[in-house]
């Protein structure tokens, strides 16, 4: 189940257990990774966490290709190639309009990207912001 399916249903979460996995998750980013030295698939762990560290949702992208559980993978892979792996970078929406809602979310990524570790993390005012501000890329 879902955090929000969590919610819906009044199931207790156990926050342990959402951080356990995002970092179960992200160590088989590295695992998947070729010796060094080796082509190393460009692949990413995305993550967005609510104000208080409770993970919302997390997905894993290797680029080309395995972007399951991603709705718009090929889109984000596509985005993040454009701008080399620099999230600081990654082009937003200003035609897209967002209300002055204060609930704060992160978004985090770690990976590789051709051939280099990478990662990033930002705060956001709201969910509305991230998506304006990083395109496809956290929209899963």
């Amino acid at each position: 189940m879902n955090t929000l399916s969590h919610r819906l249903l009044g199931v207790p979460m156990r926050p342990t257990l959402l951080i356990a996995s995002a970092g179960l998750c992200a160590s088989l980013v590295l695992a998947a990774i070729p010796a060094y030295g080796a082509a190393r698939p460009d692949a990413v762990f995305l993550s967005v966490t609510a104000h208080g560290g409770t993970t919302l949702r997390a997905v894993f992208m290797q680029c080309p290709g395995l972007t399951q559980g991603h709705p718009y993978g090929g889109a984000a892979c596509a985005a993040i190639d454009a701008v080399d792996g620099d999230f600081d970078r990654l082009p937003s929406n200003p035609r897209r309009r967002c209300a002055e809602e204060h609930a704060p979310v992160t978004a985090t990524m770690d990976g590789v990207w051709q051939n280099r570790t990478i990662g990033w993390r930002k705060t956001f005012p709201n969910a509305c912001e991230l998506y304006a501000k990083t395109g496809p890329v956290f929209r899963f």
